[in-house]
């Protein structure tokens, strides 16, 4: 087999898109997660530990990646808190991260990218970035994370934090820009696949290398796939808590 990464005939291993430890949270006690989507007519499906593929990345190249999953794990899931809220009198506005490592948490995004389109897994059947894929491709082997508005990389966050249920990445389009829409455990990710600038909206909140990295708030009843997080995140308490009856 040939390694999508390094392009080596080598043995592959069995290689997450969203790393596992993002997938942790998911588990509510001896409850499987599921994996949802937003289409119609399309069923959930159990997975313990996420999805994995064993068709694109040997071991080498995987650890390579891991390194900037470990870091992205840490930072959005092991450290974030409700310190991290900002408030416009009593109103929670948004989320700020003050420090943080630019090229590290970039290139994580943009891998994680990288290897949704590149699955040939279902769950990310919705990911396709044509050309996008090898410009990637060698900015990951380069370790070039790019300038702020390429591939620019903004974050949302649900305003319930027990929101953690994931949908299927899928593209997208704001004031006719291109992005794809990658659900991170209660975050929501958003990357720029169009050479124009972000629109104005997200152009002042996308990942810069100067903090802080602003980080929006939704709000679970405004949005198709707020409320069917909110829905999953419902019953999946309520079976719980039946479990413990």
């Amino acid at each position: 087999m040939i390694c999508k990464l390094c392009n080596e005939e080598i043995i592959l291993i069995k290689a997450h898109i969203i790393p596992e430890g993002f997938f942790r949270p998911l588990r509510h006690g001896s409850t499987v997660p599921e994996l949802h989507s937003n289409t119609t007519g399309v069923l959930p499906k159990r997975s313990p530990i996420g999805v994995y593929d064993k068709n694109i990345l040997c071991e080498k190249c995987d650890k390579y990646l891991g390194l900037w999953d470990e870091y992205a794990h840490k930072l959005l899931i092991q450290e974030f808190s409700e310190s991290n809220s900002v408030y416009n009198g009593s109103k929670k506005v948004a989320y700020q991260i003050i420090s943080y490592n630019y090229e590290k948490l970039k290139l994580f995004f943009l891998s994680l990218l990288w290897r949704a389109s590149i699955s040939s897994q279902p769950f990310y059947k919705r990911i396709n970035i044509g050309a996008h894929e090898n410009i990637l491709r060698e900015m990951i082997i380069n370790g070039n994370p790019g300038e702020p508005y390429d591939y620019a990389v903004s974050l949302a966050k649900f305003s319930d934090p027990r929101i953690k249920e994931m949908l299927d990445p899928h593209t997208t389009r704001f004031s006719g820009i291109n992005y794809c829409q990658i659900y991170l455990t209660g975050f929501v990710l958003y990357i720029k696949t169009d050479k124009r600038k972000p629109p104005a909206l997200l152009e002042e909140l996308c990942l810069n290398r100067d903090p802080p990295f602003w980080i929006i708030l939704r709000d679970i009843n405004e949005s198709k796939d707020g409320k069917i997080l909110k829905t999953i995140t419902l019953k999946a308490i309520k079976h719980k808590r039946e479990q413990g009856a």
